[in-house]
């Protein structure tokens, strides 16, 4: 991870607790709880997953799949906090995805939270071939991934193409996720066109830290370049939630 995104998610950490995390992040696989069936929960990609922090009271078993060890020692910190678990049921892996392999074990429940977007469509479908294998009837996944109308979807800006390789349809998930092998529980196509006063606070601490390592003191220089670099977005995403056949 870059040293500017290793700022931000300390600074993430520092700005919400676990109970607010887990608050503000709507987790929709709350619904179908009853549903559950046995085995180990995956999340592929997690970063300072308010799902598994959540989930961490469920008794079941972790696996936290991510490529940052910063990520996976601070969610570690967060769930031993936040629930105090069997740490043999805890499972932190530095795996990158897809030269790595997840582990071989069928998931009762796999969340790929803002993940396959840094995948083209067919290297997404490529790992879904994976998915299906360490899953098994009745198993959930729920994913979450940009969409085509999100701001950053802009042939002007194509360096970010390079970062995020692929902006989605539901027609895309649909392919994914086909109808031999899925059924799907909920699909929503979501637009935020303001960030919360909260996201921009932190956003705005977040440039500031920057621009004292660059040794940029100007108050008014200062000012316009948080201004600039925190200006508003069109946030889209769209997330479902499928259920194996």
């Amino acid at each position: 991870m870059e040293e500017t995104l290793k700022i931000y998610w300390t600074l993430y950490s520092e700005f919400y607790s676990n109970e607010m995390m887990i608050r503000k992040n709507h987790n929709p696989l709350r619904e179908y709880e009853d549903e559950f069936i046995d085995g180990p929960i995956l999340e592929v990609g997690c970063g300072q997953s308010s799902f598994l922090l959540e989930f961490s009271k469920s008794g079941k078993e972790i696996y936290a799949v991510d490529n940052d060890n910063l990520q996976l020692d601070i969610l570690n910190k967060r769930i031993t906090a936040y629930s105090s678990p069997d740490p043999d049921t805890v499972h932190l892996l530095n795996l990158t995805i897809p030269t790595d392999k997840l582990p071989e074990k069928k998931f009762s429940i796999v969340i790929m939270s803002d993940f396959l977007h840094f995948f083209s469509l067919r290297d997404a479908t490529v790992f879904m071939d994976e998915i299906i294998t360490r899953t098994t009837k009745g198993s959930l996944v729920y994913v979450r991934v940009h969409s085509k109308k999100h701001s950053y979807n802009n042939p002007l800006t194509p360096e970010i193409s390079e970062y995020f390789k692929h902006f989605f349809s539901t027609e895309d998930l649909n392919i994914l996720f086909n109808y031999n092998n899925f059924e799907c529980l909920t699909c929503s196509d979501n637009i935020q066109f303001l960030k919360s006063k909260y996201e921009n606070t932190m956003e705005a601490a977040w440039f500031a830290e920057l621009l004292d390592r660059e040794g940029i003191t100007d108050p008014t220089e200062r000012e316009n370049i948080i201004y600039e670099n925190t200006e508003e977005i069109t946030n889209a995403w769209i997330s479902c939630i499928y259920r194996r056949k």
